[in-house]
């Protein structure tokens, strides 16, 4: 039996404005582990894309949009979405990679699970104008409630893997100017467990000219888009924004605690400095130097928790 008749076919979407990093973002999926792979291309800048078909190396390679208008982001990922003949879906924008066992990662997640499942992983975000190519943050964690992902977004696009059957309860809302990755995910979360895999297994480059999360935003099209976003889930979910608040007031509350705790070590410390000022130079300093020494450490451990919040 062959690897295609066991493996599902998985399809890749690729918004692409026709960047210099594009070969780049190929060569991520053509190193993909798993097979078979489909590529689907999606014009976005619109006219003439370069569209060499040896581009998808040895993948089924699709361009949609060849020579047409330009398409927002949104209206690019539908394009996409509407031809996917995979078992599976993934996106990755032109200017991002994945590891070589990004999507056989993530696919048994989802084969073992009885419901309707996105499996995500980590990502890494580096900055391409870095010459050391140095991690300055990683996007990655599980998402317990729908409240914690409508409070915000840590999904990047490129993350997750989902079955092509969710396209039937959710699409890119067209009208957003910004935040539509976001949007979609909110829809497939209402229909869809989701499953973090606990493992960084793609690239998120800043400092590019992305569309996604750029670094130098058009702000007011943020504002308008943020608004537009929040009420139309307001008007769909609004227990959930009670739920938000909830997670605020648990939030805060774990950071007073924390920052009383580190109060009260800082004052412990305080105290023993000033004891040892006051010792005779013949008293033993082993056991103050060990109590010392325990409370720098708990003073440590407590300021890494309350700043890593």
């Amino acid at each position: 039996m062959s690897d295609s008749a066991v493996s599902p076919l998985i399809s890749i979407i690729i918004r692409s404005m026709d960047r210099a990093t594009l070969q780049e973002t190929l060569d991520s999926v053509s190193n993909q582990t798993h097979r078979p792979i489909e590529i689907i291309m999606v014009n976005a800048k619109g006219g003439a894309h370069q569209s060499e078909q040896d581009k998808g190396g040895a993948f089924s390679f699709r361009v949609v949009n060849q020579g047409g208008l330009p398409l927002s982001r949104a209206e690019a990922a539908n394009a996409g979405l509407d031809v996917a003949r995979g078992q599976y879906i993934a996106f990755l924008d032109d200017d991002d990679t994945l590891d070589p066992d990004h999507l056989s990662h993530l696919l048994p997640l989802m084969q073992t699970s009885e419901t309707a499942t996105v499996a995500y992983a980590g990502v890494r975000c580096v900055d391409r104008s870095d010459p050391d190519l140095k991690i300055t943050r990683i996007f990655g964690e599980p998402l317990h409630s729908f409240a914690q992902l409508l409070a915000g977004n840590f999904i990047p696009i490129h993350a997750p893997l989902f079955p092509s059957q969710l396209r039937q309860q959710a699409r890119y809302d067209e009208t957003l100017e910004a935040y539509e990755d976001w949007d979609f995910w909110l829809q497939l979360a209402q229909s869809a467990t989701f499953v973090y895999s606990h493992s960084v297994t793609a690239t998120y480059f800043t400092g590019g000219t992305s569309g996604v999360s750029p670094q130098a935003p058009d702000w007011e099209a943020v504002r308008r888009a943020s608004r537009n976003l929040y009420a139309k889930w307001m008007r769909i979910k609004p227990d959930e924004f009670r739920n938000i608040s909830n997670l605020y007031h648990e939030a805060t509350a774990k950071l007073k605690s924390s920052q009383e705790e580190v109060a009260r070590l800082q004052l412990s410390l305080a105290q023993s400095q000033i004891a040892a000022e006051h010792m005779q130079p013949k008293l033993d300093y082993t056991s103050f130097i060990g109590t010392l020494c325990r409370l720098l450490r708990q003073l440590k451990t407590f300021a890494n928790q309350l700043f890593n919040r």
